[in-house]
């Protein structure tokens, strides 16, 4: 049940159906509504206000129609612009951006409100008549003033949203923008998952006695398996379900892969030890804490933003396009997410003794992986690598711990070592040689002022 509400909060998230499909529901229920409050209020509150004047059916059907056809018509041109807009950004920085347009609020919104209105406006239009005779009964004209009035606010409310619209296409394709978007939700999203293990480890460490799994990892104790059953990447793992799990059943759960990886079909994800202890019951319970997807997704994988920064990087380093200044914007967001997460003092690892074992992430995990992914493209540019080195020596200052600082520098040296070998110019050569230097310099006194408050390390 969990894995299912928590694929269907995804794709309700990233479509463009939910949000729209709300509103004409209730543009369907206040149709239906107002007319009926209409029917009881009658018209003569209209001749008690000056500046209200009462339409005739007429006109009713004039102003609803009208209303009608021309936001059905926006509605449909703003729903081209986003195609278009969805298109560019695919095209020039990446397939895998799709889905930030996609989770877009503000373009979800106002589709939902040129359908809701003109869905509003048909329903309306179908309550209002002229007086006849119907089987020698006479029928009274009747005009939903109160409904009518309301028609002209989402009429102005359409004016409004698209004005809105207008500006915030063009908004959300500047690449300054786009960076800043994804830029803060990896910062935000590192925090939370540091957030999240402090609080994990603050309620399960040391709770109740693991003496039931206090068994060495690497023998030959014999577990349990559970396999996947359909393709596709892991987008999540219900850590706190799994941990009550473990500590109901005196089991230990070993998570063999992580949020982010592909798993095919009866691939291994969890293994349970001891194996007489994992009885049928425990392996469904554990089938439903874990979530399977065609995408992946940055609710525990946040080396999915990460990525998407490399992505947009190395597509402005190509030679097809050759943009620096948007690689060394990448590199500015990637620096603060990275920032942030050297700043924090380190979690606490997950032993060997614990109830659920998984990989977590780390500084210099993340760090490697952006870098070793991106370093050919950085290197063959002077301008970036020079920026590059900067942004290294930034991060390796704010660092909490002596590892950082020297993945840090080691990531230095190899960028620097490809780009001596990709640079033809000489006088390039000694500056990205100078640049490095300068840099281990600035980084080592650093440490070095840390001796008067303790020296950095490992914890």
């Amino acid at each position: 049940m969990y894995s299912l509400n928590f694929r269907l909060f995804n794709r309700l998230r990233e479509s463009y159906w939910f949000w729209p499909s709300v509103l004409t529901l209730g543009a369907i229920i206040l149709g239906v509504a107002l007319p009926e409050l209409d029917a009881v209020i009658g018209e003569k509150w209209t001749r008690a206000m000056v500046f209200v004047h009462a339409s005739s059916s007429d006109g009713a059907r004039a102003i609803l129609t009208t209303l009608a056809s021309a936001t059905l018509g926006v509605g449909g041109v703003a729903f081209s612009i986003t195609i278009v807009a969805v298109s560019f950004a695919s095209s020039n920085y990446g397939p895998r951006l799709i889905g930030n347009f996609m989770s877009d609020r503000v373009n979800q919104m106002v589709l939902g409100v040129f359908v809701a209105t003109f869905t509003y406006c048909i329903t309306v239009l179908t309550t209002v008549r002229n007086g006849a005779t119907v089987d020698s009964v006479y029928v009274e004209s009747f005009v939903p003033q109160i409904a009518i009035y309301f028609a002209l606010i989402l009429g102005i409310l359409c004016i409004v949203s698209l004005i809105a619209y207008i500006h915030h296409i063009p908004e959300s394709i500047n690449i300054m923008n786009l960076m800043e978007k994804i830029g803060e939700n990896l910062r935000n999203s590192i925090i939370a998952m540091l957030d999240e293990e402090d609080e994990r480890d603050r309620i399960f460490n040391n709770e109740i006695d693991v003496s039931s799994w206090d068994i060495d990892p690497d023998s030959d104790v014999p577990q349990a398996v559970l396999r996947s059953t359909s393709p596709g990447y892991l987008q999540h793992f219900d850590l706190k379900h799994l941990n009550s799990i473990a500590r109901e059943h005196k089991v230990q759960i070993a998570l063999e892969r992580a949020p982010g990886d592909f798993v095919a079909a009866q691939e291994l994800l969890i293994s349970i030890r001891p194996a007489d202890k994992a009885s049928q019951s425990v392996l469904n319970s554990l089938a439903s804490c874990y979530t399977l997807g065609a995408t992946r997704t940055a609710v525990q994988d946040v080396t999915f933003l990460s990525d998407q920064l490399v992505e947009v990087l190395v597509r402005a380093l190509s030679p097809g396009i050759n943009d620096p200044h948007t690689a060394m914007l990448c590199l500015d967001w990637l620096r603060a997410g990275l920032a942030a997460f050297a700043r924090r003092a380190p979690s606490q690892p997950v032993g060997p003794r614990d109830a659920v074992l998984y990989k977590r992430i780390t500084c210099e995990s993340m760090m490697e992986r952006s870098f070793d992914r991106m370093r050919q493209h950085i290197a063959s540019d002077r301008t970036v690598t020079l920026y590059a080195v900067g942004a290294l020596a930034d991060i390796a200052i704010v660092a909490s711990r002596l590892s950082m600082v020297q993945a840090c520098e080691r990531q230095m040296k190899r960028l620097v070592r490809s780009a001596l070998e990709l640079q033809r110019e000489s006088l390039a050569r000694e500056e990205i040689e100078e640049a490095l230097k300068g840099a281990l310099e600035m980084v080592g006194r650093r440490r070095s002022s840390e001796i008067g408050e303790g020296p950095l390390r490992d914890v």
